[in-house]
């Protein structure tokens, strides 16, 4: 593209040919104008069936829309668009009306062409060296609902189910020999197979709730910053000095693992060894207050899974990779208050397990889903061991 000036913008002289030239380069959109385009499907008579027979074409049945528009559709969907703002988005970037009934038809379709995808990547969660799970509340037809994460390497797997018991984790994991990275909810002790890791930063939301009400200002994990307190009165001497030692101990285990994925196996024994010692005493500890108290027995009974990032070579010392996959489903229930239905439900459950393994992966989702609804492509690759 060219830009060409006739005249001077000064004087207004005509000018001759150009002396000379610059270039920049510009990205854009391109106009969006629909394609509409008539699908011819051959017929054949069988002479063995005595009847017409013809090929099913790779398009949602009783639908008048094309695979092109169901993924965008799909895709608009994971990004948190509301149905109403999905028809918006088409009415004025493409001057197509389409209902609220057809596209959630096109949404549903995608999921069912996604299905044996998502039955993949779920099975293959339990092959995992190292699962982080999460979960949140997701409200279907006005009614509680649970939505579960369950994040490794390779992929990330929604579950939507009515329940947050041991029964939802089951059903993904029963027989998962890996390690199990988790907050303290007790349905995931049921995967007894597995060997499990407390997530510190879950043990330090206890800490800062018991400081916020001891008036203290909450500090961060691993934070050497002196308490702050928020009112006057008798600092609450035992509480802190319970509160600084599980930093401490968790400071120091962290550090050592942190930042240095070559940590020699054993630095990491003897650091594995020395937070368990230490652990071990300030849990032996009578505490006369009461949250340095219920927080110590809480500790107490998960004392084997407190310190598994040392013990274990790949398990990070955070849950972090399920508690952001996790804020997805959040977004979508804030967006727009869950799902209608359960059919719904199954819906956003596989479109989400795919989306966020295609992102994990960096691979298009667009792509992804346009090679499955048109019967070509590979694959999403399967979850390699994880080391």
């Amino acid at each position: 593209m060219r830009v060409a000036l006739e005249r001077c913008p000064d004087c207004s002289r005509k000018l001759g040919e150009p002396c000379d030239s610059f270039r920049r380069t510009l990205t854009d959109l391109a106009l969006p104008p629909l394609l509409i385009f008539e699908l011819e499907v051959l017929r054949y008579w069988c002479r063995g069936c005595h009847r017409r027979v013809h090929a099913e074409p790779p398009l949602p049945p009783n639908q008048r829309s094309g695979p092109v528009l169901a993924a965008w559709i799909a895709h608009q969907r994971m990004l948190g668009l509301s149905v109403e703002k999905v028809r918006t988005s088409l009415s004025e970037s493409f001057g197509l009306s389409l209902s609220e009934a057809s596209i959630l038809a096109l949404e549903a379709w995608v999921a069912d062409r996604l299905a044996p995808e998502h039955a993949k990547l779920r099975a293959e969660v339990k092959e995992a060296a190292v699962v982080g799970a999460d979960k949140t509340s997701f409200r279907i037809d006005g009614k509680n609902g649970w939505q579960w994460v369950y994040e490794h390497l390779a992929a990330t797997v929604y579950q939507i189910v009515p329940t947050r018991g041991r029964a939802a984790v089951l059903e993904v994991l029963e027989g998962f020999e890996g390690t199990l990275g988790h907050d303290a909810w007790d349905p995931y002790d049921s995967i007894v197979t597995a060997d499990h890791a407390l997530d510190p930063v879950h043990v330090n939301r206890w800490l800062e709730r018991a400081e916020v009400r001891h008036r203290t200002e909450p500090r961060r994990l691993l934070s050497e910053a002196p308490a702050k307190f928020t009112s006057a009165g008798h600092p609450p001497t035992e509480l802190l000095r319970f509160v600084n030692e599980v930093r401490s101990i968790y400071r120091e285990s962290i550090l050592t693992v942190k930042d240095r994925p070559g940590v020699a196996r054993g630095e990491r024994r003897r650091a594995y060894r020395r937070a368990t010692r230490r652990m071990a005493a300030l849990l032996r500890v009578e505490w006369n207050d009461s949250d340095a108290g219920r927080i110590s027995k809480e500790l107490r009974k998960r004392q084997g899974m407190l310190f598994t990032f040392l013990r274990t070579p790949g398990v990070p010392y955070h849950n972090n990779a399920a508690e952001n996959a996790i804020r997805q489903g959040v977004l979508i229930r804030k967006v727009r208050g869950g799902r209608r239905t359960w059919e719904g439900a199954r819906v956003l459950e596989r479109l989400l397990t795919v989306y966020r393994t295609c992102r994990k992966l960096s691979v298009s989702f667009r792509d992804r889903m346009l090679n499955v609804l048109i019967g070509s492509g590979p694959p999403l690759p399967s979850a390699r061991p994880q080391s």
